[in-house]
């Protein structure tokens, strides 16, 4: 087969752009991979799918969560003419929601990834054959760093409502009566409940921006 195996010319990986939808920062990975058939004959592709993957960066985001869904990936099957180059499509969709604040003033760890570069990497794997009886296996590797953009508009409404949010719930766990002690740890309910109220409202006012 020496010659003949498909060949991973070279790969490329598009911008994060995230955007706050359906209560969370959302976003697609998109990495493009370019598959070769060198031989003299046609190849069909089958089983393509991915082992395992990293989001570098975007996995430490501090006081917050990052959800992914499932990659897909097009074509999921084709064939190769000899001498021709494929492009293969993969996608993940990422999302990235704060978790509820005791106090109310959930920090912008979201967007302070704006103009960041994360780094990115997975491995793939998929079957091919030059006639149905002989599959042969073939696996690949991505990896890069990719640009964090967001809305500006979006940003800008994070940040207020974050001061906004930060100011409001500092004064109802000051003002606010009914401090409530457990063991030696005092804390007040009514700041709590503010604090998550806000939230919501956070995340209402950004969903209309």
């Amino acid at each position: 087969m020496n010659g003949t195996e498909l060949k991973q010319i070279s790969f490329e990986c598009s911008d994060l752009y995230f955007d706050f939808r359906d209560y969370a920062y959302r976003a697609t990975l998109s990495c493009r991979v370019y598959l070769y058939n060198p031989a003299s004959i046609k190849a069909k592709v089958k089983d393509i799918a991915v082992l395992e993957y990293s989001l570098g960066e975007l996995e430490d985001v501090p006081a917050g969560s990052l959800g992914t869904g499932k990659w897909s990936i097009n074509p999921s099957s084709f064939t190769l003419s000899p001498q021709e180059t494929k492009i293969i499509t993969f996608n993940l969709p990422l999302e990235i929601s704060s978790q509820i604040p005791i106090s109310g003033a959930d920090a912008t760890e979201v967007v302070l990834q704006y103009g960041r570069y994360v780094s990115v990497e997975f491995n793939y794997t998929l079957g091919y054959a030059y006639d149905e009886d002989t599959w042969i296996h073939f696996s690949g590797s991505v990896y890069g760093n990719v640009l964090v953009k967001m809305d500006t508009k979006t940003i800008a409404a994070d940040y207020m409502l974050t001061v906004a949010m930060a100011y409001l719930s500092a004064w109802t766990l000051i003002k606010a009566p009914g401090k409530v002690k457990i063991g030696k740890v005092e804390f007040n309910p009514a700041g709590i409940l503010i604090g998550v109220i806000l939230y919501k409202v956070k995340e209402y006012i950004l969903e209309l921006t």
